[in-house]
């Protein structure tokens, strides 16, 4: 990957840190509690789907730290399993990714193997 192609996915990284950092998560939380159980229902809901969602937001934003922390010291774009060049598609794509194409497939692999042996899945037994 040229210089070029780096500072234009630093670019990038920088452009959707502040999108993530700008989105107020926080807003959505409404401690209310009323009377009726189904809108309690409901706010409960709510809140559990915004903790969940600030916890991705919190690893997302770990990530893009993690690239930029990479473009610094000259290691961004190297698949952090194999050592091989992610290629710049794939960068394009996810600029904050860590696993060339090959690795991630078989991270996802092996993730779904293991949900299928928690789940009591036949398949998961037949490889």
């Amino acid at each position: 990957m040229n210089n070029e192609q780096v500072d234009k996915l630093a670019e990038l990284l920088h452009k959707l840190k502040n999108e993530a950092l700008s989105y107020d998560i926080s807003a959505c939380i409404k401690s209310e509690k009323s009377a009726d159980d189904l809108d309690n229902a409901v706010a409960d809901n709510q809140a559990a789907l915004t903790t969940k969602l600030y916890a991705r937001q919190s690893a997302y934003l770990k990530k893009i730290d993690e690239a930029l922390k990479k473009i610094e010291d000259g290691t961004f774009g190297q698949c952090s399993a194999c050592g091989d060049d992610i290629s710049y598609k794939r960068l394009l794509a996810r600029p904050a990714a860590l696993l060339c194409v090959l690795c991630k497939e078989e991270q996802e692999h092996i993730e779904q193997k293991e949900k299928d042996k928690l789940r009591g899945g036949f398949l998961a037994d037949m490889e």
